[in-house]
């Protein structure tokens, strides 16, 4: 694609894709951007699958013939998403029914802390400072996986095929990896842990798929079904622990907030 004196091919474009997903799901804390930032990175994944040589159509539905790997890429990544959905539904669900008055010194910091904000106004500059460390370990995020991709290169090696492709995959499974260690570690809610972990897993999904050449439906099966189960172990653990907060009338993070 060329846009005057700039020339800008598929793969680097959906490499600007996973960076803004990553953005997304590192700097921002809503639920509903985080989950739209984990369904960019599948739709991301199965464009970026798509275009690999040896994963070429070779299954008809109706009208479309897609490929194996792809659908299953994409099956995988709506399934995770919508159960984390669900899950952060039913939390707030269970937080409208579930009701039960705070005790007096809960009432009074929470007291304390409006009429501190509204008295000094704390709010911004707490916020600002909030996302001061998630967008400096964004960059410093973006830029060690581009030097890890070129220093250590896994798939772009002597015996891969030319082209720009391999390099960009390379890129991408670094960055897949760091961004979830990243999220675990700024992790604030249950729901964010399991992002940060489905996206550690779609790096050695990627990987498995780019250096394997040979895709097994055996294979493509277990590594989706890893995901998914991440996925439901994750929405079990975040209703338990919300609920126990419920038990002890301790307000989660978003109720801080």
């Amino acid at each position: 694609m060329e846009l005057g004196p700039l020339h800008l091919s598929v793969e680097l474009l959906l490499w600007a894709g996973f960076i803004l997903c990553g953005g997304l799901l590192i700097v921002f804390r809503g639920w509903w951007i985080e989950l739209l930032g984990l369904l960019g990175v599948y739709g991301l994944l199965c464009l970026l699958i798509s275009r690999f040589p040896f994963a070429l159509p070779d299954l008809k539905i109706g009208p479309l013939v897609l490929s194996r790997v792809v659908l299953v890429q994409a099956v995988t990544g709506l399934t995770v998403v919508a159960i984390l959905g669900l899950t952060i539904l039913m939390r707030r669900r269970a937080a409208l029914v579930v009701q039960q008055p705070l005790d007096e010194v809960t009432e009074a910091r929470l007291r304390w802390t409006a009429w501190r904000t509204a008295r000094w106004g704390e709010k911004p500059r707490f916020r600002l400072a909030a996302y001061l460390l998630p967008v400096f370990a964004f960059a410093v995020l973006v830029l060690a996986a581009h030097g890890l991709a070129l220093v250590y290169p896994v798939v772009r090696t002597p015996g891969a095929p030319e082209g720009l492709l391999w390099g960009y995959v390379d890129l991408v499974w670094y960055w897949l990896g760091l961004a979830g260690l990243l999220t675990v570690l700024l992790a604030q809610e249950m729901h964010e842990v399991s992002i940060g972990l489905l996206l550690c897993w779609s790096s050695v999904n990627l990987l498995y798929i780019a250096m394997s050449r040979t895709l097994g439906l055996l294979a493509l099966g277990a590594l989706s079904a890893v995901s998914i189960l991440v996925g439901l172990g994750s929405a079990y653990l975040a209703l338990l622990f919300y609920l126990r907060l419920r038990r002890w009338q301790l307000p989660s993070a978003e109720e801080w907030e």
